[in-house]
């Protein structure tokens, strides 16, 4: 092998060893982080956020009940909403297409009872990356009033159960119902609508002026409305 031969030869390998030593390292980093309970967010981890903590509640055999941390980062529990008829819905803020239209959506119905006693919940079923400062510039897009549109975050783990427990629906990492839930102002769930149907959309907003008139809790007879299926 000439001088020149062996010069390029030496630097690949020099350059092959850096490259493998820098997969290294970030290999062992991951583990690390994995091992420690880290949470990805970006180029950043955050070791057991103070949102993610889980509440008291968390420990109910059914729950009835749930606390979660608002965009503000204040607690919010369900029965500090009541007196308030309530728009439930489910959300991640990365979800570029679907989500960003439901939530449009759901801006429409907040401006129709602007200054009403009618709140609208959206919950995050992808809280790693949904903390409340990224809830909070997410709903500063959409002009969302902090005082009537409530964006809350939490544990995941937690987050299911009041997704199943509280508002019977399925729910994982970004993965969530498209059906807008209804509950009068006890909290019970009194009907549920696809955001992306015209009719259903026209059926929640009778409903919710039918809830705002009640001035008494619903008759065990009552039973929740559904939009067509779709």
């Amino acid at each position: 092998m000439n001088r020149t031969g062996f010069y390029v030869s030496f630097a690949a390998f020099l350059i092959s060893g850096i490259i493998f030593a820098a997969v290294g390292y970030r290999v062992v980093a991951n583990l690390q982080g994995t091992r420690s309970g880290a949470v990805g967010h970006g180029s950043e981890a955050t070791v057991d956020p103070e949102y993610q903590k889980l509440p008291p509640d968390a420990d109910a055999d059914w729950m009835t009940n749930f606390t979660l941390i608002e965009r503000s980062g204040r607690e919010v529990q369900w029965k500090d909403l009541d007196g308030k008829v309530r728009v439930v819905s489910f959300f991640f803020s990365s979800c570029p297409a679907n989500c960003l239209r439901q939530n449009q959506k759901v801006g429409e119905i907040q401006q129709a009872y602007a200054g009403k006693e009618v709140v609208c919940v959206s919950i995050t079923c992808d809280p790693d990356i949904d903390s409340p400062e990224r809830l909070r510039e997410y709903a500063h897009k959409l002009n969302a009033p902090p005082d009537q549109w409530l964006f809350l975050t939490g544990r995941l783990i937690y987050i299911r159960r009041v997704a199943g427990e509280l508002f019977k629906v399925a729910l994982d990492k970004q993965t969530h119902t498209e059906r807008l839930i209804v509950c009068d102002k006890w909290g019970n769930i009194r009907g549920t609508f696809l955001w992306n149907k015209l009719d259903e959309m026209a059926q929640l907003r009778l409903l919710i002026d039918k809830l705002r008139a009640e001035t008494e809790p619903p008759g065990r007879q009552e039973k929740p409305t559904t939009g067509a299926p779709g």
